[in-house]
């Protein structure tokens, strides 16, 4: 059934949606478009599930008014805000219950006040993967990943200086930062995707083996020589040598931990390249100096997703939606 299922072209993939959507990319790319750039918030309603919840490494939402809520928040901070919709990967995980990861470059000016504190001017771009189960014409649960270090750079501070100011916050609340159990289990979820395979299990193994080994070499047999990588703020990588010292950066930080991947997605579509979207977590403590510092002990939870296209069996391109405001909160929020 699984392998039935994974092989579905994505004009297929119409049962569930209205007659207006051809297919589960222009139901994501539709809807987010009316919701943000058309205005048309309060439509959340018509597209989210009453109780539909929305994760991210650092928050999480439990109801469609959350949802309105929030976006109306973001929407005041940055009123210009476009969204341009890189790519949509997905597939029908069950019959009738579609999953689909939407990569979005995103572009706006900081002209709110809100969660990015007052209002700059500066002009802003960054992308986000949102990670959505599909059925009924509604989104029923929802994971995103937001390059919130970049967000921060641009907009004139520093991630571990804005993460202090969070955690503070939090502290003067009363809450607590989540334990590891508590992340993990935030980034795990259904529906099954099933055992990994082919391309998706070959990637999945290269960064389990980097994440939980340091054997480097292994992007020889993954990675495009002259590959190209995105990574959190607004990083740009050229090829496989720089991949390694971003890769080595954090394996230095937190070194002996546990990768996980939680949900994965194979995109075999003719005249397209192949495309494989995981979800993933990296558990381990902050016990070596490398991107995040000097060691302070703390555990962290790294809640992050991965594209990657392929060519020839290797990747060219890749995009990796890592949160570093939700790590540098983990550190300094443990250590104090």
């Amino acid at each position: 059934m699984y392998e039935r299922m994974k092989k579905i072209p994505m004009s297929n993939e119409k049962k569930g949606f209205e007659t207006e959507f051809k297919d589960l990319k222009d139901y994501i790319l539709k809807i987010t478009y009316r919701i943000w750039e058309e205005g048309e918030v309060e439509r959340i309603r018509d597209y989210y599930g009453e109780k539909a919840p929305v994760k991210t490494p650092t928050s999480v939402s439990y109801s469609v008014e959350d949802v309105i809520n929030s976006t109306w928040d973001t929407l005041k901070m940055f009123p210009d805000r476009q969204l341009l919709g890189e790519d949509v990967i997905g597939n029908e995980d069950l019959p009738g219950t579609f999953y689909s990861s939407h990569r979005i470059l995103s572009s706006a000016t900081h002209l709110g006040n809100g969660f990015y504190g007052s209002p700059s001017g500066l002009k802003v771009t960054y992308r986000v993967i949102a990670d959505c189960i599909c059925r009924g014409n509604k989104v029923i649960d929802e994971w995103m990943v937001r390059d919130q270090a970049c967000i921060v750079k641009q907009t004139g501070l520093e991630p571990d200086q804005f993460a202090r100011q969070l955690v503070s916050n939090l502290k003067e609340k009363g809450n607590e930062i989540p334990t590891s159990e508590e992340y993990v289990n935030r980034w795990t979820g259904p529906p099954d995707s099933g055992p990994l395979e082919g391309a998706a299990k070959n990637l999945a193994q290269t960064y389990q083996t980097i994440w939980e080994k340091t054997e480097f070499s292994i992007l020889e047999k993954s990675h495009n020589r002259a590959c190209q990588v995105f990574g959190p703020g607004a990083r740009v990588i050229y090829g496989s040598e720089q991949l390694v010292e971003f890769l080595k950066g954090y394996t230095d930080s937190f070194p002996n931990g546990s990768y996980r991947v939680h949900h994965w997605i194979l995109n075999e579509e003719s005249g397209k390249n192949d495309r494989i979207a995981l979800r993933w977590s990296y558990t381990a403590d902050h016990s070596g100096s490398g991107t995040f510092g000097k060691p302070t002990g703390a555990p962290v939870v790294i809640m992050a997703m991965t594209h990657a296209e392929l060519q020839e069996g290797l990747v060219v391109r890749e995009y990796h939606a890592i949160d570093e405001v939700s790590i540098w909160i983990q550190i300094i929020g443990h250590s104090n």
